[in-house]
This record gives C-alpha cells, sequence and structure tokens, in this order.
C-alpha cells in the first residue's frame, strides 16, 4: 500500500481546514466528535497526562474520560493531542483506563476543539477482545468537497491482532511494522461525503490474508484494487516455503500481479471521478460473491468477500499478468542510504510488489527492486496458470512472453550475471534458458527442456507448497553436492581462482552493506542457498566447458541438464574428470558454521547499578530482583540493556529501548515468594531493605545463551528455628529447531529443515530451594503476582498459570503479568490484599521449579491488541 501524494491534494489541503470536515464527522459519531469547549479548557488547564472522568448518563458510573496523551508515539507536529474516550461497551470505572476491545477514540491534535481523526474498536461477540478496528480521516482526496474515508480492519480468524496507530491514525512508515496484517484478516477502505448515501469503497478492496497452518502468520495475501464492483488489478502471493512464523510472519516468495481488462493504468487512489462516463468496465465480481458492511450506522457499498478472493482471482481473465520470485529471499524495500545500505530491511507485509516494466505498469509499492527476482511477464489475455519445470525446479507462469532474472550477487546495485528464458514453440511453456554468467550483455550458455514432461499446477498455496518443498530440501542437498563437485572438478583442471560467488556465500555474505541481521537471515534461508548455489552452478559448468571443450561429453552433460537432476549431473562429471573423493559435506554444517562467526552474546546479567539489584534477561525481557521483589523491564525491540543500564537514563520513564513496566510497592512483585510455617505466613521479602531477612546475590554461571545468578534470603521464617530461601534465576535463549513434513511425488515421506531459531522466551525459570526450620515442621511455598488496578485476572490450575493484566499507571500502560507453576504442586489459591497466592507443596531440600513472565503492550511488535488469554496461550498454558 503505498500513499501517493500528487498536486491536487496540495491545492485541496490550503481550501480545506479541520472544521471543513466536522459535519462529516458529526454524520457519522453524532455529539461524539462535538467537543465541549469547557471540557477542552479543564483538560488542558491542569497537568496533562491527568485522567478526567464523565457520567454523562447520570448511572453513577464514568462514560468517558478525557486527557492530554503523552505516549511518544505521537509526532510532535500533533501534539498536544487532546484525547475524549468513549466507554462503548459500559466496561470503564472511576480512575480506571479505557480499553482496546469496544471504545471509541476521538483526538484532537494541537489540542483546538476540533476533531482531527477517530480511532474505533469494536468487539461484535462479547468476549473481551477487539473484532473490529476503523481508522477515521479526511480522504485528502477530493478538492470539490469534503470527503472523508475509513481504513477498516476485520479479525476474521480471532487472534486479536490488528492496526497499530500514530496519534490514533495510521501512518505508514511508522505504523507498518507493528500493524499485524497477518493471521486471518481483512481490510478496505472507503470514503463519504455529504453526497454519499454509503460508504463507498475504494482501492484496496479487499486486502485479504490467509493463515494455513494456524500460527497467525499468512501463508497467502490477496490484493484486489476495486470501486463497487469494478476491478482494476490484482496481487497474490504466497509464503511457497512456509518460512514464517509467529515472530518472524512475513517472508512472501512469490506474486502474480495483474491488470483487469481496460483497466485505467494509474491507481485511483488519487483520481475522483475517475469512473464517470466509464460504464461498467472490463471486470466485474457479482454480487452473489459480495459483501457489504454497516459502518456507525451507514452502510458500505460491496466489496469481494474474504472467502471468494482467491478463487476470483483464478477464474478471471486477466488482462496481463507478471510472476515475481522472491529468488534470494529477501523481500524488502531497496531504497538505499547514501552509503549504499538499505534504508528498511523489514520483509514487506503486502505480499512481493514488482516494479513497473516495459509492458506491465506498477501496482503499489514499494517495489521489490530489480535484482535477484525473478519475473515472467505474459501481455495477452488469459487465466492465471503457473506450472513446474524439472528442468530448473521451478515454477514458472504459463504464456508468458518475456522472462528474465538480473543477478546482483552482493547487493552493490549492479548486475552481475542475467537469465533469460525462452518459449521456443509458442506452446506457453519455457523450454531455452539462455545465461549471461559475467553480466557483460552477451549469453555464454544455453541449455534447453528437451522432451521432459511439465507439471501443471493450480495457483494456490497448498499446490504450490507441496511442489517446491522436496525441492528445497533433497534437492538442494544435491545441488550442493553438484556445486562442491564442479568447484573441485576445476581445481583439478588447473583453477587457481575460486568464483567470487562461491567466496561471497562461504564468507556468510559478508559485505558492508549488509548488517548482521540480513546475513543471518541469508545464512539461515534455503530459498537463498537454493538461488545462490544454482547461479553458482551455472557459472561453474560455463568455465568447465572452457577448461574441458569436449562436445560430445557436453551434449550428454546437457541431456542430463534437461532433467534437473543435480545427482545425475554430478555423477556424470564425476565420471569424466579424475578426482579424490570430495566427502559428503552437508550445507546444513556449513550454515551452522557462518551463523556461529557471528554468533553474539543472547543473554545477560548486571547488579548494583542502583544497589541491590540483580538482574538477568535474554533478548525480549529483562527481570530484576531487589530485597526478594521481582520486578521487570519491558523492551520495544529484541536486545540486552542490562550491561549498559547504568547509563540507559531514568528507565521509570519510558526510552527508546523500553522501560520499567511494573510498580512493585510493598509486595511481592512478579513472582515472589511467601514461606509458610505451620499456617503461619513468612514474606521471603523486605521492602525496603527492612526486617530480620539477610540477604546476598551472585553469578553462578554464564554462557552466550544462558546465564543463573542466585539470590539468597537467610533468617527467613520463625526467630527460633529460621530457614534459607535459594532463587536460581535463570535466563535463555533456546535453540529450536524448525522441521516440517512433506509427502514426496512418489508418496515418500520427508521432512523438510526449516533451519534453527533462536526462541526468546519471557517466561524465565527460576529454581528455589527452602532448607533449615525444625524437622517436623509443616511447609508450603506462596508464589505471588503484585494486584493490579482495574485488572483481569485468570487462574488455570489444569495448566499451571496464574495471570493478570492491568494499568497501574497510563505512562505505563497495560502489563500482563504471570507465574507458571507445576500443576503437580498446586495446593489452593489465596486472595491477598496486596497480592494474589498460589499456595505449592513443597519439600524440604528438594528444588522446586517455577516461571515468570512479564509483558509490556507498549513494547509488543503487535500491541494491538491482544488480550489477557492469549497471552496465557502464548505462555504454553
Amino acid at each position: 500500500m503505498k500513499m501517493i501524494a500528487i498536486q491536487p491534494l496540495l491545492i485541496f489541503l490550503a481550501a480545506f481546514g479541520p472544521a471543513d470536515y466536522l459535519p462529516l464527522f458529526e454524520r457519522v459519531f453524532g455529539d461524539a466528535v462535538r467537543l465541549d469547549p469547557a471540557k477542552v479548557q479543564q483538560v488542558l488547564n491542569t497537568q496533562h497526562g491527568e485522567r478526567h472522568y464523565f457520567d454523562i448518563t447520570g448511572d453513577g458510573r464514568p462514560n468517558e474520560v478525557w486527557y492530554v496523551c503523552l505516549s511518544p508515539r505521537h509526532p510532535e507536529n500533533t501534539r498536544p493531542v487532546l484525547v475524549r474516550v468513549i466507554d462503548e461497551d459500559g466496561d470503564l470505572e472511576w480512575g480506571g483506563e479505557p480499553d482496546l476491545d469496544s471504545d471509541l477514540y476521538v483526538a484532537d491534535w494541537k489540542a483546538d476543539g476540533v476533531v482531527d481523526v477517530v480511532l474505533d474498536y469494536t468487539d461484535f461477540d462479547g468476549d473481551g477482545d477487539v473484532d473490529q478496528v476503523g481508522m477515521y480521516k479526511p480522504s485528502y482526496r477530493r478538492t470539490d468537497t469534503p470527503e472523508i474515508m475509513v481504513w477498516w480492519g476485520l479479525d476474521i480468524g480471532d487472534d486479536n491482532l490488528l492496526w497499530y496507530d500514530v496519534a490514533y491514525g495510521y501512518r505508514q512508515r511508522e505504523c507498518q511494522t507493528r500493524s499485524h496484517f497477518g493471521g486471518n484478516e481483512v481490510f478496505a477502505a472507503f470514503t463519504l461525503s455529504m453526497d454519499d448515501a454509503f460508504w463507498v469503497p475504494r482501492w484496496e478492496n479487499p486486502f485479504a490474508f490467509y493463515d494455513h497452518d494456524g500460527d497467525t502468520a499468512a501463508e497467502e495475501v490477496v490484493r484486489i484494487e476495486a470501486e463497487n464492483y469494478e476491478v482494476y488489478n490484482l496481487r497474490h502471493s504466497f509464503d511457497v516455503d512456509n518460512n514464517n512464523s509467529a515472530e518472524n510472519p512475513r517472508n512472501f516468495d512469490v506474486s502474480i500481479s495483474a491488470h483487469a481488462p481496460d483497466a485505467p493504468t494509474e491507481s485511483i487512489l488519487m483520481t475522483p471521478g475517475f469512473l464517470e462516463g466509464r460504464g461498467n468496465g472490463g471486470m466485474r465480481f457479482d454480487p452473489a460473491i459480495a459483501r457489504c458492511y454497516t459502518l456507525r450506522g451507514i452502510p458500505t457499498g460491496p466489496i469481494l468477500d474474504y472467502y471468494a478472493a482467491p478463487g476470483f482471482a483464478l477464474r478471471e481473465t486477466w488482462a496481463d499478468m507478471l510472476l515475481t520470485w522472491n529468488e534470494n529471499d529477501l523481500n524488502i524495500d531497496t531504497a538505499r542510504e547514501p552509503d549504499g545500505r538499505f534504508l528498511d530491511t523489514q520483509e514487506r507485509w503486502e505480499g512481493i510488489i514488482p516494479p513497473g516494466t516495459e509492458g506491465f505498469h506498477q501496482i503499489g509499492g514499494p517495489h521489490c527492486g530489480h535484482y535477484n527476482k525473478r519475473y515472467e511477464l505474459r501481455t495477452t489475455p488469459g487465466t492465471i496458470r503457473v506450472y513446474f519445470s524439472p528442468t530448473d525446479n521451478r515454477v514458472h507462469l504459463h504464456g508468458a512472453q518475456r522472462a528474465w532474472l538480473i543477478v546482483d550477487y552482493e547487493y552493490d546495485d549492479k548486475p552481475d550475471a542475467r537469465y533469460d528464458y525462452f518459449d521456443t514453440n509458442g506452446d506457453g511453456y519455457i523450454d531455452r534458458w539462455e545465461f549471461d554468467a559475467d553480466g557483460d550483455g552477451v549469453a555464454d550458455d544455453a541449455w534447453t527442456a528437451g522432451d521432459v514432461p511439465y507439471t501443471d499446477l493450480p495457483y494456490t498455496w497448498s499446490a504450490m507448497h507441496a511442489t517446491v518443498t522436496p525441492v528445497l530440501d533433497s534437492g538442494l542437498k544435491d545441488l550442493f553436492a553438484l556445486v562442491n563437485a564442479l568447484e573441485h572438478a576445476l581445481a583439478q583442471s588447473g583453477a587457481t581462482e575460486t568464483d567470487p560467488i562461491s567466496r561471497f556465500v562461504r564468507s556468510g555474505f559478508d559485505s558492508p552493506l549488509l548488517d548482521t541481521d540480513l546475513r543471518e537471515r541469508l545464512i539461515g534461508s534455503n530459498q537463498t542457498w537454493f538461488y545462490y548455489l544454482d547461479v553458482l552452478k551455472d557459472r561453474l559448468i560455463v568455465q568447465l566447458k572452457r577448461a574441458h571443450p569436449d562436445g560430445d561429453f557436453w551434449a550428454a552433460f546437457d541431456a542430463l541438464r534437461a532433467t534437473g537432476s543435480y545427482e545425475r549431473m554430478r555423477a556424470h562429471i564425476a565420471a569424466k574428470i579424475p578426482s579424490a573423493d570430495i566427502g559428503t559435506a552437508a550445507l546444513s554444517d556449513l550454515q551452522s558454521t557462518l551463523l556461529k562467526q557471528l554468533d553474539r552474546p543472547h543473554v545477560a546479567w548486571a547488579q548494583d547499578w542502583v544497589p541491590p539489584n540483580i538482574g538477568w534477561e535474554n533478548e525480549a525481557v529483562a527481570y530484576r530482583a531487589y530485597w526478594g521483589q521481582f520486578d521487570f523491564f519491558g523492551k520495544s525491540r529484541p536486545g540486552l540493556i542490562l550491561p549498559e543500564i547504568a547509563q540507559a537514563g531514568d528507565y521509570h520513564k519510558e526510552q527508546d529501548w523500553g522501560m520499567d513496566a511494573l510498580h512493585v510497592g510493598e509486595s511481592c512483585g512478579l513472582g515472589g515468594a511467601t514461606l509458610y510455617v505451620n499456617d503461619a505466613a513468612y514474606p521471603v521479602y523486605s521492602p525496603g531493605g527492612k526486617g530480620p531477612i539477610r540477604w546476598s546475590k551472585r553469578l553462578l554461571s554464564e554462557s552466550p545463551e544462558a546465564v543463573r545468578v542466585e539470590l539468597l534470603a537467610e533468617n527467613v521464617g520463625p526467630e527460633d528455628a529460621p530457614y534459607v530461601v535459594r532463587f536460581v534465576c535463570s535466563a535463555i535463549a533456546e535453540v529450536e529447531k524448525q522441521t516440517e513434513a512433506f509427502v514426496f511425488p512418489d508418496g515418500a515421506i520427508g521432512e523438510v529443515s526449516r533451519g534453527a531459531r533462536l526462541k526468546q522466551r519471557k517466561d524465565l525459570p527460576i529454581e528455589i530451594t527452602v532448607e533449615g526450620g525444625r524437622p517436623d515442621d509443616a511447609i508450603e511455598l506462596g508464589i505471588g503476582l503484585v494486584r493490579l488496578p482495574n485488572e483481569t485476572f485468570a487462574l488455570e490450575t489444569q495448566r499451571g498459570v496464574m495471570a493478570a493484566r492491568g494499568v497501574q499507571d497510563p505512562a505505563i500502560g497495560p502489563v500482563s503479568i504471570a507465574v507458571i507453576f507445576p500443576r503437580t504442586a498446586y495446593l489452593r489459591y489465596a486472595a491477598l490484599r496486596e497480592e494474589h497466592q498460589v499456595i505449592l507443596r513443597i519439600e524440604r531440600g528438594a528444588p522446586l521449579e517455577y516461571a515468570i513472565a512479564g509483558d509490556w503492550l507498549n513494547g509488543r511488535r503487535f500491541p494491538r491488541c491482544p488480550s489477557l488469554m492469549d497471552w496465557v496461550r502464548e505462555l504454553g498454558g
């Protein structure tokens, strides 16, 4: 999705101000957007951030809360941001915070008394979590009359993850990374003027995401640009190798973009009145597969139904289409810094957006670049058809008149090699490949498909995934063996120089233009290795042909090349060129070695930056303890903070890395302990350091993946028979292997490796041991959670989870805290004034392990708007 600024917009901004849109906002929201000047002044005249509650209905409960929002996410040119929040589900309490399920946020930028944007959360099914979001704003589209628009999103999969906001609206650069755009989800855009009887569908109708394996990440995305029933263009993308996850949710491999017959060559985004006099156009969807909604009491025009969109894309006849294959497995914006590094290395959420090319107009932006992407263009009308060619082990677009791939192996924005693909007999299938090995514009090699049969495929995720998965498993292993054989054969032939691509990949993609994260992504991707090894293979063949100009040998080799069997090609090379045993090196071993070279600590600890603190962390979360009270730091991005915590600024206020996210007060905090001796409670914490307990702490062990610290409490319990309580707190970065089973065409079962990821969990273990006291004492252990204001609380004894969510401080926002305990040790629950407790069975001298977990909602990548129970499920409870 790309917002395009054009000259009429600049004129429009000068012609209309915020007050000109107020009648439209009033039409949609009524009195909610009429800001009482007295209340505005009341809010502005008190300390900014202070909450002002109003009981509008006189029922004794607050219906609204007004405040100046101090969140650092708001741009300076919108401050002060005055917010009126209307509680639409009746759960606002005096002193409490508005929520993110069914409340309406009316935002006034600069606090001038006129609404600028409205953010609407809706819970349709009453389960206390968000189902729909609407972001309402001036459209800035028309120059003749004011018009407002809404970005509308619907959570179909109920994962409760939707759009992030800045200043209560959507801004692409700031919001796109933290808006979910995944799982099973759909969004669309509508506009409304005073002349419109309904919300008019515009632009992306729909933008639909499909999660085929239930991991909340989308493997398929369909974007259709349409206005009412008329369709203009399509982009349909897949994560073919299913290499995404909840932690890394965007990893698209292929897209087909297409224009409808008689469609405009310019986006309709900023062209009001474009449809006037056009009639029905070249493509329309049937009302039977349309959906209309109601937004704030006003009906919408039709958009293509979410469930119908993929089938519609396959059935229709498109005027042209462009297949884009993300060969190097980097689907990022290719804009560069002045030093040549990429400006934004985040994987794109929209699918794969190709650049415009001769014969095909670009659809949306930013595009994925001209290099390391395979493009196949069909300019004659047809339905979408693809097929698998065994010759190059790739999926192709049927009927493509032009197909090409430009290689830039080291990301210096210069071509290094080029492939061109040809359909010489006009049957729609590529049957000839030409390869320019050095990018000089002259083909150095060519080969054909011969009589090897193609396999026609439906353009669906399941078919594409089933076809490509074996290629990236057994095919990749055989390709690696072939490359090793070719390199060895060249060495045996007297070659002294290693191919630059071989040096590059075996260096771990070492380049000053690639940061460590990009290199790790390239090293860990089987798709990346398949691409690079395939290009390297073809360059080595060119070199070996020059070193051994044996026509019969190479004619036989090219016949094997047509089959795409890397193993048969390797055997042919090995039979011809004498060589020693080159071994059976595994690509996975090389990947592991290269990743290890880039490894860095993933855990850390620190103590006494302010005595008596001791802290431990992984890259997801940091915990600390002082006098037995447990606290946590929420993080706004992955990373380690404790080594520099003494210089981290005032962490009680939000910093760029995060903040101290919990007020412990006089309680045990998050997971502190109480020892029960013969039913008498002895807290194992000393607020302010007061009391008889003697405290000590130390580091026990440290490695790049795990750190263990000890907190020791002596003189706990009865004075005449005290106890010693030992906490061993660990921070762990677990290595989690990613594999997936698949079925070969012959029915055999295989397993493809997806590499290994460091799993940075927020629930970190604590081992507690109780010793001392009298032998006949009856002891139990209470593990507590501080009570949160206006909290949601859950105790799942069968899962072994006690959790709560609430807001202690608006500057912190919602936090979730949890204790994960052994179910077999559970005895009972205790509701105390300051805390919740689970009472557990414990044996003297026998360690008991539990875990603590803290979650700062504002620090999440996708903070809008997971529920407490979503988080409990994340914890594995």
